[in-house]
């Protein structure tokens, strides 16, 4: 056994490391594994060791029953069979194995314990693997959901709150994947990251650390609406988000803390770097669920919702007036593009809202354009760059612009809507606060910025014929509610005069609000819908629970009645005003040139089966001589019905027009040209051939032939008080055109259909409230 002695050590060592430090290392990382609940720990671990844990345990076994046989092979043979030399090499061979091992192993506990004392070493391994360069193939879901479990466990268990912590680096992942075009990591990773962090809220909801919480939701807000807004661009994708983001904020409910549900998340988001105006949508989604709910469950967080949302629009936009800044960017005044900056003016609002996304592509079109023009004429290289410059931080600037234009028509909307939903409920104290909160009635500083709820009369009255954009579903219920809303806000109007005034009387106020009273969209239809809501708001008016609502919360009980009073006597006035306005837009509003043009179409519209109901004009000559015309006084109409936005469609028929010139033409060709009606033979007629004759002739004639030779013929009857006598026969192939239209850019022969619009002419005479119309047919027979 002498010659042994090195296989005996190393059987001892062997031994010793397998049978205490292997258990303990193990049992140190089953609890940190435990401690996170992923069965990827373990994995993570065998990846930085760069070895498999089940491996060594094979290989230490195996190697230990390989020297156990050694040695006893190497007792049971002399010197002979085995000499000294050659046990001695196998001894170097495996002193040189468990050398290897042993290094393996202590390698194991070394990273056991460093994994067990800090997160650092597997928290590193998983974010340079979520880096590395073929990260585009793979979506990391692995090691994602390892270092959610990580970073959740920390939150919860941890008090300090450090900027190296892990959410905050995969924060930092998360922004250089929007930022930076050429990324490596995948953006279902990004996405993975995303829903990850979601849960991580929960934990920091949890736990003790109020900063935590506050700086992860605001933080993942911002990363998440800039994630979507730069990369992903997909609305879809922004629904199933905002879906998730609610869920989140309302569980707060029950933590005391409403960080999420009174949107506190919109203070870390800056308007500026929005760059889709999607992004708006996604946003405002998310403010419309949250006032929503909290209007069930939490009203007082309203007006701190709508406060938070207006300070994260901050100013109007300027989009409108700087757009003229355009005509002298580039030095020279260059008034080539003016129409078209007028007409993005002109469509900005309306565009903003339906397509924001064409708007945008139409402004930088507009701006190219413009550059393009001022490079052809740059005479060196740095005018041409600063040219270039000067166009692309204009498009930057104005996208800006745009986004905020966009963020202030949703905002707005929103703030309406949570009018309406606090009215819903009847929540008028809470209601009233979402005004105060700008601008409250008894401040005498007037603030700057941009004011999501106007409080004036005027501005009141005016939502009363808006929608919104809200969903038909719940339109007609958040209009009624509004109605219904419609008293005590104009009341608190009343009373922000009152404040101010105190030794005045009420009624001056009153007088005060009607004569400021004006409506910025002063159009019939408008006002009409105004006043078709007026005797709801007038009859819910009459409760005196609005006044004492009011009274009692800016606590002036004295004056329940005069209020009530006050706001009756307004409503009355404002009948009257909207009575007034309606009848002078009637009286003076230009007659609409699309309405005319829709008329004159429908009496110059050529029916659509010409060879059955006008057989003689199926074809017609043109000419580009005018004659005398045919006259024709058309009935009169109401002025109204020519007048733009009348919220009523008017449907013209007047096709009997040239129908009644086809019958005069019909009746002078029998009278003139026509055969006696005894000559009329049924086999003279094929399919080519028309019979025109008067419907008195041919019952006379029809009476004693057969149906089989009346149905030979085709016939067109002109219906007269009397019978003619005669008949006409048109045939369709050989005859020459028997009418002439006027046609200012053709002659020959043509269609009616294509040029009987220019045989017509019209004259609209306006006059007492009455549109008399004549029009002159020039027709030619």
């Amino acid at each position: 056994m002498d010659r042994l002695s090195i296989t005996t050590h190393l059987i001892a060592i062997l031994t010793a490391f397998s049978a205490f430090t292997m258990p303990i290392a193990l049992e140190v990382l089953n609890r940190v594994k435990s401690r996170y609940g992923s069965a990827y720990y373990m994995d993570s671990i065998e990846h930085i060791m760069g070895f498999k844990v089940h491996y060594l345990f094979r290989e230490l076994i195996a190697t230990l029953i390989a020297l156990i046989l050694f040695s006893i092979f190497v007792s049971s043979v002399n010197e002979q069979t085995l000499s000294n030399g050659w046990v001695l090499f196998f001894e170097l061979l495996f002193a040189l194995i468990t050398s290897t091992l042993l290094v393996k192993e202590f390698l194991f506990i070394k990273t056991v314990f460093q994994a067990t004392r800090s997160d650092n070493l597997v928290t590193n391994h998983l974010i340079n693997k979520l880096t590395e360069s073929d990260s585009k193939n793979s979506n990391h879901a692995q090691e994602v959901e390892l270092l959610i479990q990580i970073t959740c466990y920390n939150i919860e268990n941890t008090t300090m709150f450090t900027d190296e912590s892990i959410e905050n680096r995969l924060f930092t992942i998360i922004e250089e994947a929007y930022e930076n075009q050429t990324s490596l990591i995948n953006d279902e990773t990004i996405k993975n990251l995303l829903d990850g962090l979601a849960v991580a809220l929960t934990s920091a909801r949890k736990g003790a650390n109020r900063r935590a919480y506050v700086s992860l939701q605001r933080n993942y807000a911002k990363h998440l609406f800039l994630f979507f807004d730069r990369k992903i661009k997909n609305y879809d994708v922004f629904e199933m988000y905002s879906g998730e983001f609610y869920e989140e904020s309302i569980k707060e409910l029950d933590s005391g803390h409403y960080w999420l549900m009174r949107a506190d998340f919109l203070i870390s988001v800056n308007l500026w770097d929005i760059q889709n105006p999607q992004t708006i949508n996604f946003i405002d989604r998310i403010i419309r669920n949250l006032i929503d709910f909290a209007v069930r469950e939490k009203p007082e967080l309203v007006p701190e919702i709508i406060e938070r949302y207006r300070n994260f629009i901050g100013f109007e936009s300027c989009f409108c007036s700087d757009l003229h800044n355009l005509l002298t960017l580039f030095g020279s005044y260059n008034g080539d593009n003016y129409e078209e900056i007028k007409s993005l003016i002109k469509e900005h609002e309306e565009q903003i809202t339906s397509d924001p996304e064409a708007y945008v592509g139409n402004f930088i079109s507009l701006v190219n354009k413009s550059s393009h023009d001022a490079l052809k004429s740059s005479t060196s290289i740095a005018q041409y760059e600063k040219i270039t410059k000067a166009a692309l931080e204009y498009k930057q600037e104005m996208i800006t612009e745009i986004m905020k234009s966009k963020g202030a028509i949703a905002s707005r909307n929103t703030a309406q809507y949570a009018i309406r939903a606090l009215a819903k409920e009847s929540l008028w104290g809470h209601m009233i606060k979402c005004f105060e909160t700008f601008s409250p009635a008894s401040s005498q500083a007037s603030r700057l910025g941009f004011n999501i709820l106007p409080c004036s009369l005027s501005s009141t009255i005016e939502q009363l014929g808006k929608t919104h954009g809200f969903s038909s579903i719940h339109s007609e219920e958040l209009n009624c509610s509004y109605q219904r809303a419609v008293p005590i806000l104009v009341m608190y109007a009343l009373y922000c005069w009152r404040i101010q005034n105190p030794e005045k009387r009420l009624r001056d106020g009153v007088n005060k609000m009607i004569a400021s009273l004006s409506l910025c969209e002063h159009t019939i239809k408008n006002i009409k819908k105004i006043q078709s809501t007026m005797h709801h708001v007038q009859y819910f008016a009459k409760s005196f629970d609005y006044s004492h609502t009011l009274c009692r919360h800016f606590n002036i009980i004295h004056e329940v009645k005069d209020f009530h009073k006050a706001t009756i006597l307004i409503f009355d006035e404002i009948e009257k005003y909207l009575a007034i306005q309606l009848k002078n837009i009637i009286a003076t509003q230009p007659l609409s040139d699309d309405i005319k043009n829709r008329y004159m179409g429908s009496v110059a519209a050529c029916p659509e089966n010409t060879l059955t109901r006008i057989p003689l004009f199926d074809c017609v000559s043109l000419t580009s001589s005018k004659q005398d015309p045919i006259v024709f006084t058309m009935p009169t109409e109401r002025r109204s019905v020519f007048l733009d936005n009348n919220d009523v469609h008017y449907s013209f028929n007047a096709r009997s027009v040239i129908e009644r010139i086809h019958n005069d033409m019909a009746i002078e060709q029998i009278t003139k040209n026509g055969s006696p009606l005894e000559t009329l033979k049924p086999s003279d007629y094929d399919e080519n051939k028309i019979l025109v004759i008067t419907n008195k002739d041919w019952e006379a004639w029809a009476r004693e032939k057969t149906r089989t030779d009346l149905n030979r013929i085709n016939k067109y009857l002109v219906f007269t008080g009397t019978a003619l006598g005669s008949y006409f026969t048109y045939d369709t192939k050989a005859s020459l055109p028997l009418a002439t239209l006027y046609s200012p850019t053709s002659k020959g022969k043509g269609s009616l259909h294509e040029h009987l619009r220019n045989a017509f002419e019209f004259d609209f005479r306006d006059e007492n409230g009455k549109v008399e119309i004549q029009a002159r047919a020039h027709v030619y027979y």
